[in-house]
């Protein structure tokens, strides 16, 4: 495994597997040894990390995985308001070929919570869908921005993710938040979108701040 790209690919399965769970060190030597790669190349890979919201660089530890802290959810989520509330306003005159997309995300999202609802790929697909209605507002700049936070996101998925199976929630409860979304932005209902948006993220912002406090 020759490059950063791979190396920071590799670990980023890791840790959002969260086999490498928060404050976990990263040494160069060791990843240089288990990745088979040159301790330049380990570090290229931890910087990548560090700019995706992974990885975070502590005095006198180096590089650990990210931990987060109740500031970092209130600045993650205070961006799902305001771009999802926007997404979910502009449903009414978005096109129809948008709506399908976040129909056809919910299904992916429904389908990878039936396989198993802790893993990555769930995950993922529960970002896909917010990036979605997102999506709605048809701006490719917001788009990208949002990517460039997409995969800090899904790592704060995964710890609700994790949290909900430790409390047993059920898959039905796990979707209903999103069924609701996709069923107004598909009957084009902008304040019943919204209204679904932030009743979501009311629900989850506590829970993962629990979820950190809690260590």
């Amino acid at each position: 495994m020759s490059s950063p790209e791979l190396v920071a690919e590799a670990l980023t399965e890791r840790i959002l597997s969260l086999e490498l769970t928060p404050g976990t060190p990263l040494r160069e030597i060791a990843l240089a040894e288990t990745y088979a790669c040159s301790r330049r190349t380990a570090r290229e890979a931890l910087l990548q990390l560090a700019r995706a919201g992974l990885v975070s660089h502590e005095r006198n530890r180096g590089a650990v995985v990210r931990t987060f802290t109740p500031e970092d959810i209130s600045d993650l989520y205070r961006v799902r308001r305001t771009l999802e509330g926007q997404g979910a306003a502009s449903c009414i005159a978005a096109p129809l070929a948008q709506l399908q997309t976040v129909d056809q995300a919910y299904e992916r999202l429904a389908a990878s919570a039936r396989s198993g609802q802790d893993t990555v790929e769930h995950a993922l697909m529960d970002l896909r869908f917010h990036a979605a209605v997102i999506a709605l507002i048809g701006s490719t700049r917001i788009d990208s921005f949002f990517e460039q936070i997409a995969v800090e996101m899904a790592y704060a998925i995964r710890l609700i993710q994790h949290d909900e199976v430790a409390e047993r929630v059920s898959e039905a409860e796990v979707l209903r938040d999103h069924a609701r979304i996709r069923d107004a932005v598909l009957a084009r209902n902008p304040l019943e979108a919204q209204r679904a948006v932030l009743a979501h993220i009311e629900e989850n912002e506590p829970r993962l701040l629990r979820v950190i406090r809690a260590g």
